[in-house]
């Protein structure tokens, strides 16, 4: 069994996992509460599902980018319990759990989580085209993705709901724009990145794995990488 833990932003959802297969995960909205309400969450989900820590064969957390706080909070609980059961801990970006559920579908997927009232954290998946992630001011966004959008891409993520107008006074019908009510991330999705990465033998330290901040873009100089590619 595996657990997966992700506090990237104010929705903590939380799993466990049989080799990457979601058994149960249990998902809520936090008040600024992460590091009240997760451990006993946690251990709440353990004694539910009869499941001993001892029992864990790995941990999965999502490393971000997100809240400064509220990652800490995840990924300290995480490599703590890591290193207490000396089991495995596999990092997963927090955009690649907003993009996976679309991957599939065969074009690019621009996924957004906020960072802020005016900002988004972006991360760009194309077939052919390096990986960008970036913090984007709102107005950036529109001139960011627009390569991208004009390829069919699907914007997804919890970050959509802060730019949705803003992107469709831009691209209109051509914005392929997923509208969920957040959650938009799952527990069981990272779980399922995570066993794939465990298997591939891409496992994190626990002792020195940090969460993933981002730098504000360089929009003009991704465009030129990008339409080079």
């Amino acid at each position: 069994m595996e657990l997966a833990i992700d506090t990237s932003t104010r929705f903590a959802s939380i799993g466990l996992s049989c080799n990457g297969d979601s058994v149960v995960e249990l998902t809520w909205r936090s008040e600024r509460n992460h590091s009240v309400e997760l451990v006993p969450s946690i251990m709440s989900l353990l004694e539910r599902t009869g499941i001993c820590a001892s029992e864990l064969d790995a941990i999965y957390i999502a490393s971000g980018p997100g809240g400064f706080s509220a990652l800490r909070v995840g990924m300290s609980a995480a490599k703590a319990m890591a290193m207490s059961l000396d089991i495995p801990l596999v990092a997963v970006g927090s955009l690649d759990i907003e993009a996976q559920p679309y991957l599939e579908l065969g074009g690019p997927v621009c996924a957004l989580v906020g960072a802020g009232r005016r900002r988004v954290y972006l991360g760009i998946f194309s077939h052919g085209a390096p990986r960008g992630d970036m913090v984007v001011e709102h107005d950036e966004l529109v001139d960011t993705i627009s390569y991208f959008v004009s390829m069919g891409a699907i914007i997804c993520g919890e970050g959509v709901a802060q730019v949705t107008g803003l992107l469709r006074d831009a691209f209109g019908p051509a914005a392929n724009i997923v509208e969920l009510a957040p959650p938009t991330r799952r527990a069981g999705t990272l779980a399922s990145i995570g066993y794939r990465e465990l298997q591939a033998g891409r496992v994190a330290d626990s002792l020195t794995l940090e969460p993933l901040y981002l730098r504000s873009s360089q929009v003009s100089t991704a465009n030129r990488t990008w339409r080079n590619t």
